[in-house]
């Protein structure tokens, strides 16, 4: 199982950087370095996938936790269904799968591939979770490798609401978190329902930073 640690720098540079850890089964992540504090090691790996609450440190509690709204796997899915769906219309239209496939084995291998992305799509949305503790905010991410993002609070500048028409209509949102002096954010809550509401509630907690 490979792992990742977020490691904050000092002041002036990029505050940090996603780097792999050394194979082996002792492999821990520390959180909110630069803040002042110091957090003992934790297990990553699949465990901490189904059971959010072993990323949490002694006397941290858990404000939010969400995953990415439904509509998320469609938005990830339907550029690469237009593509086989489109590539499928094409070669039957010019006859170019020739003797190899006819028009039912050649529709029927697009329709296994489409499957094939939105089963992907679904697993994708299963690994994403979004923590807002009273100390930082956990990403955590992967189907088969464990990825987790990590920033204390107070590292955090700005939790900005970005959203796009489409988002809005289905009532989601992105919410991004910066930190220092970026222009962009540093991460990226994907496709969250009730946008608006959450982003209300990351203000809150900030704001008691």
């Amino acid at each position: 199982m490979k792992t990742f640690r977020w490691i904050a720098r000092g002041s002036g540079a990029p505050l940090g950087r996603w780097t792999r850890l050394p194979s082996g089964r002792a492999s821990g992540v520390t959180a909110y370095q630069g803040c002042g504090q110091t957090a003992p090691g934790e297990a990553v790996g699949v465990a901490v996938r189904r059971n959010p609450a072993e990323v949490l440190h002694d006397n941290e509690i858990v404000i939010m936790m969400v995953r990415p709204s439904m509509w998320y796997v469609a938005a990830i899915s339907l550029r690469m269904t237009a593509i086989l769906l489109l590539a499928a219309l094409l070669i039957d239209r010019t006859g170019l799968a020739g003797r190899f496939l006819d028009e039912r084995s050649l529709w029927s291998v697009a329709g296994i591939l489409v499957a094939v992305r939105w089963v992907y799509a679904l697993i994708n949305w299963l690994s994403q979770l979004y923590l807002l503790t009273n100390h930082r905010i956990v990403v955590l991410r992967g189907a088969t490798k464990v990825e987790i993002f990590q920033v204390g609070l107070c590292r955090i500048t700005e939790a900005r609401l970005m959203s796009t028409p489409l988002q809005r209509l289905l009532g989601t949102g992105n919410i991004g978190f910066a930190t220092g002096g970026d222009i962009l954010p540093q991460s990226v809550w994907l496709w969250v329902a009730n946008a608006p509401r959450v982003h209300q509630q990351i203000l809150q907690a900030l704001s008691k930073r």
